[in-house]
């Protein structure tokens, strides 16, 4: 994850929908942390893994990610990001997400709100839409 030392005073997460994964984001990172169970409960085995996002730490030059969100069908995932450069300010970043057999990532594009300066105050995923993932935002 880059840093020896890990700022956690702001830090995210999220469980999978199957409950074996943790995603976790940390403040003034740019790099996500996975925690996969690979045993079931009670035994706490797990691996601490780097999912890296290359598209926000080089196209959008953020210091971090401020907000996130996972479907329940855990296929997608959204997240808005601090500052970044005047052209992605204030886009949710939106991700297709794989686990097989690992989790990993892939940019599927940005979503702006409307007129200019618009920042999202919040996001969520609708968990029982039928029809697949639907991310409202505020």
């Amino acid at each position: 994850m880059g840093n020896k030392y890990m700022d956690i005073r702001n830090m995210g997460a999220n469980w999978d929908p199957e409950g074996r994964v943790v995603l976790l984001s940390f403040s003034n990172s740019t790099t996500l942390g996975l925690i996969h169970f690979s045993s079931k409960p009670p035994s706490l085995d797990a691996h601490l893994l780097p999912v890296e996002l290359p598209e926000i730490s080089s196209l959008i030059a953020s210091r971090g990610i401020e907000k996130l969100a996972w479907d329940s069908s855990g296929v997608r995932l959204a997240f808005s990001f601090k500052d970044g450069n005047e052209m992605y300010h204030g886009l949710v970043a939106v991700y297709d997400v794989r686990k097989s057999p690992l989790v990993s990532v892939s940019l599927v594009g940005f979503i702006r709100g409307p007129g200019g300066g618009a920042k999202p105050l919040a996001f969520a995923f609708h968990n029982k839409f039928n029809q697949g993932p639907v991310l409202s935002v505020v």
